[in-house]
């Protein structure tokens, strides 16, 4: 079950990617296949623009979350963490990150870019997979 802050950082994201022209988002991204070998990918939220950048958002809300067994996805052009700001320091001085991943906090209806994250090359493959996912999480959330 995702908890109500979980909710709001998602419904900011939505409505962030909404102001900027050019840029669509989904939820709960689940690529067709990965290179990262078997198991079950999923990502947060999703962009993707008309200069065709993909950007993977992980949202975590607490330590735990953090810690729990769900996997951490970081499959796009740019990939971030996405965390409350009273997270911030606790994740920062007790967890280790991917290198190239960034960390945006989300405070009151507002993010702020922490730490940038590197550009990764993303294969055509990998893009077409995320792509598909895109489309079917779209599907997904016009049935409801």
């Amino acid at each position: 079950m995702k908890t109500a802050l979980t909710k709001e950082i998602e419904l900011a994201l939505i409505y962030s990617t909404k102001s900027k022209k050019g840029v669509y988002g989904a939820l709960e991204v689940t690529p067709t296949k990965t290179s990262y070998g078997p198991g079950y990918e999923r990502c947060d939220y999703v962009t993707f623009g008309s200069n065709s950048e993909i950007v993977c958002y992980e949202i975590k809300v607490s330590i735990s979350d953090f810690e729990s067994k769900n996997k951490q996805t970081y499959l796009g052009d740019k990939n971030y963490l996405v965390i409350p700001k009273k997270l911030l320091d606790d994740v920062r001085k007790t967890h280790k990150l991917r290198s190239g991943i960034g960390i945006i906090s989300y405070d009151c209806g507002t993010f702020k870019i922490e730490k940038r994250c590197s550009r990764r090359n993303v294969n055509i493959s990998e893009r077409v997979a995320l792509l598909e996912g895109i489309a079917r999480a779209a599907c997904r959330e016009l049935e409801k």
